[in-house]
């Protein structure tokens, strides 16, 4: 089993709901996700093709796809005792990492300024497992049942374009799972 990123679209009314729960409900998927998408073992080797030759503002905003700064629970979980927050590591562990809507329509020019050209042209097998691009299993063969690719980074691509853009035009907000 690979480690896999989930980014779940979300409205803004869906995001206040689960910021201003009192009893802090779970994320129902079925209820809030408006959409998702799911990349398994491909999204460290995304990242780190899309930063390859951006400038340092830019590197760092496509860091945040799956790595957002923002957290749903962050200052509620502050505000817990030293107890009540390894209770809550211990049930949950999850502190909802987020994309504003500033932040996916951001992203969201990136990627329209990325093809499926480039990045065919910025892969390179070797570099990604030179750098410990998880899972370093990057190969050239781009055979339809084969992962860790090209053409695996091509479709994902895709994908992650597709679930930035229908975030962008509804204003959503993008939660970002990853395990």
């Amino acid at each position: 089993m690979s480690q896999s990123a989930t980014l779940y679209r979300v409205s803004q009314d869906s995001l206040m709901q689960l910021t201003s729960s009192v009893d802090k409900q779970p994320f129902d998927i079925s209820a809030m996700a408006k959409g998702y998408s799911i990349f398994a073992g491909t999204f460290m080797g995304l990242a780190f093709i899309l930063s390859k030759g951006q400038n340092a503002a830019t590197a760092a905003l496509v860091s945040e796809i799956f790595e957002p700064k923002r957290s749903l629970l962050r200052a509620w979980y502050d505000g817990l005792s030293p107890e009540e927050q390894m209770k809550f590591w211990e049930n949950d562990g999850s502190l909802m990492p987020y994309l504003d809507a500033a932040s996916v329509a951001a992203i969201h020019d990136i990627l329209n300024n990325v093809s499926e050209a480039d990045i065919k042209q910025r892969y390179d097998a070797q570099e990604l497992n030179d750098n410990g691009i998880y899972p370093d299993v990057w190969h050239n063969d781009n055979s339809p049942d084969l992962a860790y690719n090209e053409r695996h980074l091509v479709e994902d691509f895709k994908e992650l374009k597709s679930i930035f853009n229908n975030a962008y035009h509804e204003k959503d907000y993008i939660l970002v799972f990853v395990g």
